[in-house]
């Protein structure tokens, strides 16, 4: 009777254990699963080596501008760069693309503009500029093109917005213009600061 029971037990107790050992399989597969599933959209997350997309909080690194994304019309002149750290920011505009490493220790490896006509991204220095009469939204007015043909295409069929073709250097002459006109403008506006505390001074000491 002693040894019936004692085979009972030890059955039990091989269920028992049999049961726990599924369940421990069962977790540990549903864990690798979750790890899986955290793994792969992590790799979603980092957009991998390409442009991305901006978001609807993103602003410009240089002028602090709204950056606009592809589906609004104004989306087609924003760009971006990918810094030596690995970092991408955007610009509102191509001039403030060019400016960012003029006012910021910033190392740029790519950049990129959207094609005036896919808004798809292509790379900034194998584009075709265009000057034109449009409305950019740092008023530089100008388009890029992913090759001559297009660029051709669109100064041919907008006459009206007095087309023609540029390059990057000019833009930069534009943007560096801009640029130091705009750090004089802060010079005399912190100069001008200084001479009317200077001012605030002296009266008060001539009045003690």
């Amino acid at each position: 009777m002693k040894k019936l029971f004692a085979v009972m037990i030890a059955f039990f107790l091989m269920i028992i254990v049999s049961a726990c050992g599924d369940e421990v399989a069962e977790n540990e597969q549903k864990d690798g699963q979750e790890t899986a599933a955290t793994e792969v959209k992590h790799e979603d997350d980092d957009h991998g080596d390409g442009p991305h997309e901006p978001g609807a909080d993103d602003v410009c690194a240089f002028c602090n501008m709204k950056v606009y994304e592809e589906a609004d019309p104004m989306g087609v002149f924003t760009a971006q760069a990918k810094t030596k750290d690995g970092d991408y920011v955007f610009f509102d505009d191509s001039g403030c693309l060019l400016n960012i490493t003029r006012r910021d220790d910033v190392e740029i490896e790519e950049k990129w503009v959207r094609d005036y006509i896919t808004s798809e991204w292509i790379d900034a220095g194998s584009s075709i500029p265009v000057k034109a009469d449009l409305k950019t939204p740092m008023k530089y007015g100008y388009a890029f093109f992913k090759d001559n043909e297009s660029a051709e295409k669109f100064i041919s069929e907008n006459g009206d917005k007095n087309p023609a073709t540029a390059t990057w250097e000019q833009i930069d002459q534009i943007a560096n213009e801009r640029y130091m006109k705009k750090m004089k403008m802060n010079g005399d506006s912190m100069d001008q600061d200084q001479d009317n505390d200077m001012d605030s001074e002296s009266e008060e000491e001539s009045g003690h």
